[in-house]
């Protein structure tokens, strides 16, 4: 079995690792498993957990506030490399061994390509006019 794990990555949960062994309560509520201290955090908030078949599933519990990838979402399955946002905080769901398929996409891990080619050409065409200028081959005036 694949352990999710919820990793902080934006506000007072920024570096907090929280793993997903069985239920995460979130809100603002002294008794939910991750505490929030936000305005926009209901007491209780919000809900991650996974299902028997191993999925990564989130509720929200009503108030409408949590984003998914940007988007507002009432229950969702969640995947490795998924954003989930609550109030002022965000977090990465990891799964260990697996590559986060949203943020590293084959066209982001692939190291980048240089391109020499517009150096070589200004390099070119400035020794061309410097040739040419020294050889007198360039009017020199009116």
């Amino acid at each position: 079995m694949t352990r999710y794990r919820l990793k902080g990555t934006s506000g007072a949960v920024l570096n907090r690792v929280y793993p997903l062994d069985g239920r995460l309560l979130f809100g603002r509520s002294e008794d939910c498993d991750v505490r929030i201290d936000d305005s926009e955090v209901a007491p209780h908030h919000a809900e991650i957990w996974v299902d028997p078949e191993h999925r990564v599933r989130l509720r929200d519990l009503g108030h409408g506030a949590s984003l998914v990838n940007g988007r507002p979402v009432s229950e969702c399955e969640l995947a490795s490399g998924d954003e989930v946002r609550i109030g002022s905080c965000r977090w990465l769901l990891q799964a260990p061994g697996l590559r986060p398929q949203r943020i590293l996409t084959d066209t982001a891990a692939r190291p980048a390509r240089r391109h020499y080619w517009p150096w070589l050409l200004l390099v070119a065409l400035g020794l061309a006019a410097a040739l040419a200028w020294f050889n007198g081959w360039l009017p020199v005036g009116p």
